[in-house]
């Protein structure tokens, strides 16, 4: 009885997390393609402000993340963490909030959660 009422925990918890994000997964996609797109072309096509930093994708660990590492020291911790939930909604924290470049970050985020893809600077 414990053993198969275990094994029932178990399995819920390892498909009820992946089932509730397969419903937003498309949208969270379409979120990430989008924002990973504008951040491409405005922050890391030679712009000086985000010189230091590296995009980092992840793709693969259950639903998308976008990434910005100190570019010294790729494998340390984020600086900066956008979470695309779905259309028009994406969680985002870490340190570069906190920086200088907070501002610019968010706008150039909430422009582009509305749909935009313009670089501001």
């Amino acid at each position: 009885m414990k053993t198969t009422f275990v094994a029932a925990v178990l399995m819920l918890c390892a498909v009820a997390p992946h089932a509730a994000w397969a419903d937003r997964s498309s949208e969270a996609n379409a979120l990430y393609d989008h924002l990973a797109g504008a951040m491409k072309k405005c922050w890391f096509n030679g712009d000086p402000a985000f010189a230091g930093y590296r995009y980092a994708p992840e793709i693969n660990v259950g639903k998308p993340r976008i990434l910005l590492v100190d570019r010294k020291a790729p494998h340390g911790l984020p600086l900066l963490v956008v979470e695309p939930k779905r259309a028009g909604t994406a969680d985002a924290y870490g340190p570069l909030l906190a920086s200088a470049l907070a501002p610019r970050i968010r706008d150039d985020l909430t422009r582009w959660l509305k749909g935009g893809s313009e670089c501001s600077a």
